[in-house]
């Protein structure tokens, strides 16, 4: 399914964006509240943002949006570096 949000004329053209901007600023904006609501995860976000996975998260930073990164997802990624760190041999 997709959704398409219909904003009015004159509403889009008050917007202080410049007119090619339009849409990818509102993608952005969208994910962003989104995100920081819960209702989307980071990649879903980051995917509606259009942006890749660093610039999504400076997108955010800059918000003062915090990521949501639970225990599990650290713990994740600890094992996983302590993997690269293995096959380096560090």
């Amino acid at each position: 399914m997709e959704v398409t949000l219909k904003i009015p004329d004159d509403l889009a053209r008050a917007l202080p964006l410049p007119e090619g901007e339009r849409e990818s600023r509102l993608h952005l904006e969208m994910a962003c509240l989104l995100y920081a609501k819960g209702w989307l995860s980071y990649g879903q976000a980051m995917r509606l943002s259009g942006l890749d996975y660093y610039r999504f998260g400076l997108e955010l930073g800059d918000r003062g949006i915090p990521r949501q990164y639970t225990e599990a997802e650290a713990q994740h990624d600890l094992a996983y570096a302590r993997r690269q760190q293995h096959v380096a041999g560090l």
